[in-house]
């Protein structure tokens, strides 16, 4: 069962939640559910970014016959891959954050019954998925599955040239650049949110943070996505407020990769499903108080 919709809709057959009562919703909503997802317990993948990043873990959702719930920015007018015209992605809008954080507990209360919230994102949709735990604990997530992305806005930003496209986006929704409005990328990051996401991992919250440092992802990304700001200086960090271990996973595979080609590893380093298929990565740890591993950034 597949539905789209932007609130205030209500649709006969349909399941509509509600995002707010303006002409132009926070949030826009496309759920694909299982056929029985009212009389049994499924596990539902959540993530935010829209349809191009939905179509990304479709497959896992299909691997456990499951249920997927994929948000979408109100203001973004992205159409689908290759797409970028009217691109506007939320960047860590407190109030988008909020309606999305809403979702699980608005489709439990009109009868879908959830087995295990999981989230799983790549690239941007990495970010998103992680400032929306950071920022909301209290959704109390089984996994959360970040794959070749970054915890820290201030330095995705820096990475990027004047001229990038990603630049002028960030600018535009965060009304300014880095220099301009510090405070405002810093308040963006779940780097700076950090004892959010050691609240979830406390709850019981599995955390897969996998970034690749091979030269070409270094070159593509400038950086971005493996820098030692990117993933490898906040683990250390999350693993000093834990005051125990955390594990990162090091690989040298293209970009997004270890999703789409074996994200049905991820997510059995998730301990969600077991696997025949495994991610080629190297286990860091990540020990308290033991600084930054040689060889977790490029």
């Amino acid at each position: 069962m597949t539905v789209r919709f932007a609130a205030p809709l209500i649709a006969a057959g349909a399941i509509a939640l509600c995002t707010g009562a303006s002409a132009a919703p926070i949030m826009r909503l496309e759920l694909h559910l299982a056929p029985d997802a009212k009389s049994r317990s499924h596990i539902l993948f959540l993530t935010l970014g829209g349809r191009t990043y939905c179509g990304q873990i479709s497959n896992l959702q299909r691997y456990v016959n499951g249920s997927l719930a994929c948000t979408d920015y109100g203001p973004n007018g992205d159409l689908g891959p290759g797409q970028r015209a009217g691109r506007a992605e939320d960047w860590g809008d407190p109030a988008y954050l909020a309606a999305v954080a809403r979702v699980p507990a608005q489709l439990r209360a009109q009868g879908v019954k959830i087995s295990k919230l999981v989230l799983v994102g790549v690239s941007y949709t990495g970010y998103a998925n992680a400032e929306l735990v950071a920022t909301h604990p209290e959704l109390r997530p089984a996994a959360l599955v970040v794959v070749d992305s970054y915890l820290d806005l201030p330095a995705r930003y820096a990475a990027l040239p004047s001229y990038h496209e990603t630049r002028k986006e960030m600018e535009a929704v965060l009304g300014g650049t880095l220099q301009q409005v510090p405070q405002r990328y810093a308040d963006r990051s779940p780097s700076h949110h950090l004892a959010g996401l050691a609240t979830a991992i406390r709850n019981g919250m599995s955390f897969v943070d996998v970034w690749s440092t091979s030269p070409r992802e270094k070159r593509e990304f400038r950086g971005a996505t493996c820098s030692r700001l990117a993933n490898a200086q906040w683990l250390a960090e999350l693993a000093r407020r834990l005051g125990r271990p955390v594990t990162g996973y090091v690989t040298q595979m293209r970009h997004a990769h270890a999703l789409w080609n074996r994200g049905r590893g991820l997510l059995e380093l998730a301990g969600i499903a077991h696997a025949d298929e495994h991610v080629p990565a190297r286990r860091v740890i990540f020990k308290s108080g033991g600084g930054v591993p040689a060889g977790s950034f490029c």
